[in-house]
């Protein structure tokens, strides 16, 4: 009669623990070792130097004592070492047997226990042999965890402790008596993890080939109790898929599997179950690996390095040394190891929680996906310490996805150099909330002003003008139809269907009642209307390359209103208001700055006429949705959901003759942004910026109707701007982030001066126009020069 039926009406948890029990006559991960250990042919490595620093740098961490064992580079072990993770401060429990506490190898902890010799004596009596006297447990330990010194080969988590705890110690045991007999349970499972352990590995386990029939008669025996309990308790247990080259994992896995999926931890618990296969140093499944097989148990299946492992071993022939051996049971350690050097950088993660990882960042064998003889794939350290999932800025109210996330600044902020230092090391956190440090600089794009010719030229081509009376009242309209332009996603190779003509036009209707001017117009911004320069943009305007004549403030073409009042002969008060956009990027990659945002302003002007001079005062206040001075933000970097500016403008205008001519403008400007949650800014303080025009104009010098205007220019720049940034620095125990707060400025590198002279000419219907240009720090960024020259003869039609 086997085990398995002898025990059927005792107790549940007795069956199976005896039935666990008979391993230690047979050996390590289920059935017999396929290939006896050999010794292999090592040469003693000189003496070493101190060891490299921890520069990054995998190499210098494959040393002789690293190359030994072809199994830690198969699953980049070195890489977890040169970013500093080694085990330190984590400990890994070992159920096994015949430890060598006297050996310098293994870091031991002060928990660990060795044999109780009357609970061997009374194992030994139940199965009426000895059990196995061979070092399975000291090779295996060593093999997850064996210290770096320079001497043999080290393990994975080198710097971990070992709890180890043998078959036979007793721990956390209690008797019952079950048909007269007498039965001593240990659990060295749940006392490894009551003492500290993260990571089991157990290295043992039986498959129907290991039943025992015809029992010895005995009075008492000894057995352990189940390893799942650990597992229910929160523990990541590692157990080798046993050696029988069966196509599925052993029955002792397979059980233990069914008890989880019964008590729904592995569905809801914070434990883990991962089953180890073998495989060779040509990365194929050992023949004497149990598979993963077809069942729900592939899902819980990872290979690891299990043939020809160099670790300590004893044989009567040639004593201790070094030995190739064989097994899942040293394909086991391998995760175990893995798992340890995960939880050395993020001690906060769950066991389930790891053993997502090892299985997402699992380098894929055999059919793709999840198979039936590698199950999830091998170990890949490389990949499980690199974020896993959906990727997110962290931030003090949760997560913001990474691609979400973006900056697109507007010119008045420059490069803000200043900010993308302070970005240059943001912490990320993965799917698993684990932290990484990245420079998130490279989310920050610019708005600038660029000197793009063919817009600039595009603004004079085509272009018709009129002026009609209806009614007594005024209609004036400038229309530019541009059919010849090529596109710019074309010249950069974007597909699109819309090659159709662009239409650029602005209509304005005036008329008085009394002594009042009323305006209603679209094509143009508030601060251009209240001025009241004249609609066709060549009679207002000379050309600018350097953007001299752009408006100051981001207010696109809009939608106005406005009256003008008449105060005395000199002085007219002009009060608008308007409904604009600011533009989005329709190809930018975060969807949220794609669309155009609405704007609101409302203006006053005051208009002061002189003989020789005129000047001017206008307040006016601006609204945007979503943007700050024309900059789009989204995520994690939004910097608010709005902004309120403020802006004083004075200009001025000298007539030294009917030829020469002076205009002076200044614009100061205070942005008060709304406080926004979710985002990296956590508070952003009141923004000051100003821009200046200088310009002389000469009129009829070379021939009638032309015009010659010097300018120097600055566009507006943010002048005093200081935000405060919540940056994660690191995990707390709990997995919390810790924020530390840090103050940047906003403001750009340098300052833009551009200096430009402009010629135009007018003959007839034809206009000639020259161009030259220079602006130094282009968009407020030091260093950046532009020069700039055009011809351009253009007729309207």
């Amino acid at each position: 009669m086997g085990l398995r039926s002898k025990f059927r009406n005792y107790a549940p948890n007795i069956a199976g623990m005896l039935l666990a029990s008979t391993f230690m006559a047979a050996c390590s991960g289920g059935g017999a070792n396929p290939v006896q250990p050999s010794i292999p042919d090592i040469v003693a490595p000189p003496s070493l130097p101190d060891q490299p620093p921890e520069d990054g740098n995998p190499d210098d961490f494959k040393t002789d004592e690293y190359n030994t064992s072809w199994g830690l580079d198969a699953i980049n072990a070195a890489n977890a070492y040169a970013l500093g993770y080694t085990g330190k401060d984590i400990i890994i429990g070992f159920v096994d047997y015949n430890f060598d506490f006297d050996s310098d190898e293994l870091n031991f902890h002060p928990a660990s226990r060795g044999v109780d010799p009357a609970l061997q004596a009374i194992y030994e009596a139940q199965f009426g042999e000895p059990a196995s006297d061979s070092p399975h447990g000291q090779a295996v330990a060593v093999t997850a965890a064996g210290v770096k010194n320079d001497e043999g080969v080290h393990g994975v988590a080198y710097d971990a402790q070992v709890l180890a705890v043998d078959f036979f110690s007793g721990v956390n045991s209690y008797q019952t008596t079950t048909n007269g007999i007498l039965y001593t349970i240990s659990n060295p499972y749940l006392y490894a993890l009551e003492n500290g352990a993260r990571v089991i590995n157990k290295s043992l386990g039986y498959d129907e080939d290991d039943i025992v029939s015809n029992l010895p008669d005995v009075d008492e025996r000894y057995t352990l109790d189940y390893e799942t309990i650990a597992v229910n308790a929160g523990a990541l247990l590692v157990v080798s898929a046993g050696n029988n080259s069966d196509p599925e994992p052993s029955l002792s896995n397979l059980e233990a599997l069914d008890r989880l999926f019964r008590s729904g931890t592995l569905e809801n618990g914070p434990g883990a179950y991962i089953i180890a296969g073998a495989v060779d140093e040509n990365l194929e499944i050992a023949s004497f690996s149990d598979q993963a097989g077809d069942s729900y148990a592939r899902n819980y299946y990872l290979v690891a390095p299990g043939v020809d492992i160099i670790a300590p071993w004893v044989t009567e022939a040639d004593g201790p040394g070094l030995y190739f051996l064989n097994g899942t049971s040293f394909a086991a350690p391998y995760i175990s190891g893995a798992a340890a050097l995960i939880l050395d950088r993020w001690p906060s993660l769950t066991a389930k929680e790891v053993a997502e990882i090892l299985f997402e960042t699992a380098t894929d064998l055999g059919a793709p996906g999840t198979d039936s003889i590698y199950g999830r794939g091998l170990v890949n350290l490389d990949l499980a310490l690199q974020p896993v999932g959906t990727s997110s800025l962290a931030t003090p109210v949760g997560k913001a996805p990474i691609r979400g996330s973006a900056l697109s600044l507007g010119p008045a902020f420059g490069d803000a150099a200043s900010l993308k230092g302070s970005l240059s090391s943001v912490m990320l956190l993965d799917g698993y909330n684990r932290d990484f440090q990245i420079d998130a600089s490279g989310l920050i794009s610019h708005r600038g002003k660029s000197a793009n010719l063919e817009n600039r030229l595009n603004q004079r081509r085509a272009w018709t003008a009129s002026n009609l009376s209806l009614a007594g009242q005024t209609l004036q309209y400038s229309l530019g139809l541009d059919d010849q332009a090529t596109p710019a996603f074309a010249l950069a190779g974007q597909a699109e269907n819309d090659f159709t003509a662009q239409i650029n036009a602005t209509f304005e209707f005036t008329g008085t009642l009394g002594n009042t001017e009323w305006i209603l117009g679209t094509g143009r911004n508030l601060t251009e209307a209240l001025k009241r320069s004249p609609v066709n943009y060549r009679q207002a305007n000379t050309l600018s390359l350097t953007g001299a004549n752009d408006s100051v403030l981001p207010q696109s073409q809009s939608n106005y209103m406005a009256i003008a009042h008449a105060l005395g002969n000199t002085s007219t008060l002009l009060i608008g208001a308007a409904f604009g956009e600011t533009d989005g990027s329709s190809n930018h990659p975060v969807a949220a700055l794609q669309a155009d945002r609405p704007t609101y302003s409302i203006a006053a002007r005051l208009q002061q006429y002189h003989d020789r001079h005129d000047w001017s005062v206008e307040l006016g206040i601006l609204r945007e949705e979503d943007a700050v001075l024309g900059s789009r933000s989204a995520g994690g970097l939004a910097l608010a959901g709005g902004a309120q500016t403020a802006w004083l403008n004075l200009e001025a205008d000298w007539y030294f003759s009917d030829r020469f001519s002076a205009h002076l403008s200044g614009t100061g400007t205070a942005t008060l942004p709304d406080q926004g949650t979710g985002t990296l800014f956590d508070n952003v303080g009141t923004l000051w910026g100003s821009s200046f025009t200088a310009k002389l104009k000469g009129h009829s010098l070379l021939q009638e109707n032309d015009q010659l205007t010097l300018s120097l220019h600055q566009p507006l720049r943010i002048e005093r701007a200081i935000a405060e940034l919540a940056l994660g620095q690191s995990l707390d125990s709990e997995g919390n982030v810790i924020f530390s707060n840090e103050h940047v400025s906003l403001t750009p590198s340098a300052r833009e001066i551009a200096v430009e002279l402009a010629y135009s000419l007018k003959v007839s219907n034809w206009f000639l126009e020259a161009n030259a240009g220079h602006r130094m720090n282009a968009n407020h960024t030091s260093g950046q020069q532009d020069t700039l020259m055009m011809i351009g003869l253009s007729r309207p039609f």
